[in-house]
């Protein structure tokens, strides 16, 4: 595997990798000393998954993968990506398919994040 593209939306559970992010909650308040100005904080998932790997016996990039989306998560910098103030990196999960084969199974890494930008709605 020499790339893998992040996509919005659902995971392809036709390929034998995918790399997702979803977003699941976004919470909106108003900036009480700015006119028209709202503070955002939206939350993601994003979901790095394989099939027919052995349980706790990822492959090498895909290991790399989590470690790297962890990496950028940890160090951004406020507006690196413009708009963006703030991400914060909430940790990872692995989630495995069902079943006493695990070398038939699908694996599953979800990573956490949170973002804040603020949106002016004067402009």
């Amino acid at each position: 595997m020499s790339f893998m593209n992040i996509k919005s939306g659902l995971r392809d559970f036709f390929r034998p990798y995918s790399a997702v992010i979803l977003p699941t909650r976004t919470t909106i308040t108003r900036m009480t000393n700015y006119k028209g100005m709202w503070n955002v904080w939206a939350e993601y998932e994003i979901i790095i998954s394989s099939r027919r790997l052995e349980r706790d016996n990822i492959e090498l990039e895909l290991g790399n993968i989590e470690r790297e989306i962890m990496k950028e998560m940890c160090q951004y910098k406020p507006e690196q990506i413009p708009g963006i103030l703030e991400i914060q990196y909430g940790g990872y999960q692995r989630i495995y398919g069902m079943g006493n084969n695990w070398s038939k199974s699908n694996w599953v890494s979800k990573t956490f994040i949170r973002c804040r930008f603020y949106h002016n709605a004067n402009s």
